[in-house]
């Protein structure tokens, strides 16, 4: 089946503005707007209508000069010099992820796919997709709101009781919703959305794959923050079966991981399931750019030491002091994934940094970008004018998560389902194409060539000893494999419960660059940067270092995430708006206390 998703993202569909021109379904906009029943009528109107959804599903490096996979990483990107409070700090009077225009957009494709002039098997097929997508944008509220209304229907514009009730109904309870998820989920995974559509459009294997990831998710949170294990294992269930599909489908892992993320061209590429395509004649971006000449906030010596020794060890195994005081010794016989993501030079500021911008970490990014480049095509490093494909979806990723999936169910369940098996199948494969060590399974414990590990890092950034040792390896290497790809990070500490990981006071990594001898730079890094000799939560610049760990965060670190860090507050607008015409919109539970 053909991966590819290009220009859908580009032209100005002029009749497809017609259907998505409110931007939230409060607003109430004309019923026309959704209800023209000369429309609906082929499967060419139906792609039109799509069309204004994909951009949403499909962000790739979007076209701003800060993309959006750089944006939001978490733990991996250094922290900021003064660690503010999670945000929203305080309950905001606008929210704009707070809306239901997209949830309105796939309850009309459910209505109007039956007024198809098409064949049965056609019908089904949008009507998979309809379900689908409802269930990928409840997915997103649910897990940024908590309890959120189920609408099942288009809204009416009317002033009659009946509508008005519906739609300024209250917030349906978070469980209720998911379940109605996973029906929307198996509804079009059961042999409705098409195996193959054609070019540029959403297959069952890309259903399949957004499955996976928003299941997996979810059944996480589940399982770490609301302490639920049914619906735990409900949905972790599905995310599994959605997996298999994938795995099952015409996909295999690139033979070169660099070029994922460096072609501008991934129509043939193996394991891509869903890409966005750019063009020079139509949407560029920057991702080359921030890998070149624009300034890098920097990666952190956090991220950077996840990457293991080449013999399949952690960095600090049976060194616990370990530590690289030049930059070849940091990247010397270590995974190869680090230097593909990261120059083996460090670039701090204030350096001799031409032709790459500086790096505040000095640990400098190359992931999307060949250094090559830089003789063979200078042209491709032109501000805004990239033209790169970004990977929206690839094997890789589920591989991890049906490894995450099936040792989270085995946990659960207490079945035999997480095993060398899984693992030769899954991680085994990512590590052969890099040329790593398998990772072993031994009585439960991790493993390289028979030795059974544990990762010293483990037990100092985990005090309460919550992640066995064999999980934290699976979440190593999700986090290598997929460092700085589509602000999965963030989302992975949430759904673990692990929001301390971006406090300095539980990860002191957080806050460290690179190891650096200031003589090995011109003497405007001495103005550019801050030394420390100590790794701790309270570590102080000491201007006498000649040499030390870049300190990004000098400031007071953040107070340990609350509950209500987890879980988003409505917007006050959203709540006066209910109250103006009579009805309540309950506040959710975390934050009920800041009212």
């Amino acid at each position: 089946p053909s991966r590819g998703l290009g220009d859908v993202y580009k032209r100005q569909l002029v009749g497809c503005t017609l259907f998505v021109s409110c931007n939230d379904f409060l607003d109430r906009p004309p019923v026309d707007k959704f209800t023209d029943e000369e429309f609906w009528q082929t499967e060419t109107q139906a792609r039109l209508f799509l069309y204004s959804i994909y951009p949403t599903l499909f962000g790739g490096f979007g076209t701003a000069q800060n993309p959006s996979w750089l944006e939001d990483v978490g733990d991996d990107a250094i922290s900021a010099p003064i660690q503010n409070p999670y945000a929203p700090n305080i309950i905001p009077e606008t929210d704009g992820s707070w809306g239901f225009t997209n949830i309105r957009k796939a309850n009309y494709v459910i209505a109007s796919a039956p007024r198809l002039n098409e064949p049965e098997a056609t019908i089904n097929h949008w009507l998979g997709i309809g379900h689908f997508l409802r269930g990928y944008f409840y997915s997103s509220l649910t897990f940024q709101y908590g309890d959120v209304p189920w609408f099942d229907r288009v809204m009416q514009q009317s002033d009659e009781k009946e509508d008005m009730d519906y739609l300024y109904k209250d917030r349906d309870p978070r469980n209720f919703v998911v379940e109605k998820n996973i029906e929307d989920f198996k509804f079009a995974l059961n042999n409705t959305v098409r195996v193959n559509d054609g070019k540029l459009q959403i297959n069952r294997y890309v259903v399949a794959a957004l499955v996976s990831r928003l299941m997996l998710r979810e059944g996480t949170f589940q399982k770490y923050y609301l302490q639920n294990p049914e619906m735990a294992e409900k949905c972790l269930e599905l995310a599994k079966t959605a997996s298999e599909i994938v795995m099952a489908g015409p996909y295999q892992l690139a033979p070169n991981y660099k070029s994922l993320f460096t072609s501008d061209d991934l129509s043939d590429n193996p394991e891509i399931i869903m890409y966005r395509e750019y063009s020079d004649k139509t949407v560029k971006h920057y991702m080359v750019n921030q890998c070149y000449d624009i300034e890098q906030n920097g990666a952190s010596k956090s991220l950077l030491e996840s990457f293991s020794r080449s013999d399949g060890f952690p960095v600090y195994y049976n060194n616990e002091y370990w530590f690289a005081p030049t930059a070849t010794d940091f990247f010397t016989n270590r995974d190869p994934r680090l230097s593909y993501n990261f120059r083996p030079k460090y670039y701090p500021v204030g350096g001799s940094n031409a032709p790459y911008g500086y790096s505040r970490s000095g640990y400098s990014l190359r992931k999307f970008t060949d250094d090559e480049w830089e003789t063979s095509n200078p042209n491709l490093k032109n501000r805004g004018q990239n033209i790169t494909d970004a990977p929206c979806l690839r094997l890789g990723e589920v591989l991890l998560n049906y490894a995450e999936i099936c040792y989270e169910l085995e946990a659960i369940t207490g079945k035999d389902l997480f095993n060398q098996e899984v693992l030769n199948s899954t991680i085994n494969k990512l590590r052969a194409r890099v040329n790593m060590p398998n990772l072993e399974e031994i009585g439960g414990a991790p493993a390289i060539n028979g030795v059974v590990y544990d990762d010293p890092a483990r037990t100092k950034w985990e005090p309460t000893n919550d992640v066995p040792s064999m999980l934290w390896e699976i979440r190593r290497e999700r986090r290598v494999e997929l460092c700085y790809e589509n602000g999965l990070r963030s989302a992975d500490l949430k759904r673990w419960k692990k929001l301390d990981y971006l406090c300095n006071q539980h990860n002191p990594d957080y806050r460290y660059g690179a190891y650096i001898v200031l003589d090995d730079f011109p003497s405007a890094v001495k103005d550019g940067i801050v030394l420390t000799g100590v790794i701790s939560p309270d570590a102080q610049q000491d201007a006498s270092l000649s040499e030390g760990y870049i300190l990004r965060n000098t400031g007071t670190a953040r107070n340990l995430p609350q509950p209500k860090n987890y879980v988003k507050p409505v917007p006050n607008s959203q709540i006066s708006l209910y109250k103006s015409y009579g009805y309540t919109l309950s506040q959710t539970k975390e934050w009920q206390s800041e009212n």
